[in-house]
């Protein structure tokens, strides 16, 4: 399906399904689910998300640059090298997604919630951090802004990789 200029979507299901937004084209999505649905390298850039659910879909390298995400979950998702900077996140969660290298630069987050993903090597720079529970999430390193990482919540394994970033050394 290809859309062009301003495309609204309510309450629609997308199962095993693909798209092609041309450039500069404007969609809303409403009350959509999407489901195993093939999104790989597609360009989401300035697109609205509200109430919507992602499962189990390969969004590969997905551009969700300047999206707006509102009461949205993502889980079971392939979202490798994803790109969601400048985007602003209100009441989204993110459960057992594979997401290594994904942007999220940069980022506006408001009751985001991360649960048993795979983040290694994500890219949280610039992004307020604090108070977010990263402890049933794994990854070796990530990209953060340390100051703005301050209260977040890890677990004991995930110690080292934050006491490293504030010159912390443990003895």
């Amino acid at each position: 399906m290809t859309l062009f200029e301003r495309t609204l979507f309510s309450a629609c299901h997308f199962e095993k399904s693909s798209l092609d937004l041309t450039t500069g084209s404007i969609a809303e999505f409403t009350d959509c689910t999407f489901e195993k649905c093939d999104f790989s390298n597609l360009d989401f850039n300035k697109v609205a998300f509200y109430r919507c659910q992602f499962k189990a879909c390969k969004l590969l390298g997905t551009d969700f640059t300047d999206t707006h995400f509102q009461d949205v979950e993502f889980e079971q998702n392939l979202l490798t090298y994803a790109n969601f900077s400048a985007s602003t996140l209100k009441s989204v969660r993110f459960l057992a997604n594979e997401a290594q290298e994904s942007l999220f630069t940069a980022c506006r987050f408001d009751n985001v919630h991360y649960e048993q993903n795979q983040l290694d090597k994500a890219n949280f720079w610039e992004t307020d951090l604090s108070h977010l529970d990263f402890s049933t999430n794994q990854f070796d390193s990530l990209e953060i802004t340390p100051r703005l990482a301050q209260n977040i919540k890890i677990n004991l394994n995930q110690a080292p990789f934050f006491t490293s970033l504030f010159g912390i050394e443990i003895i």
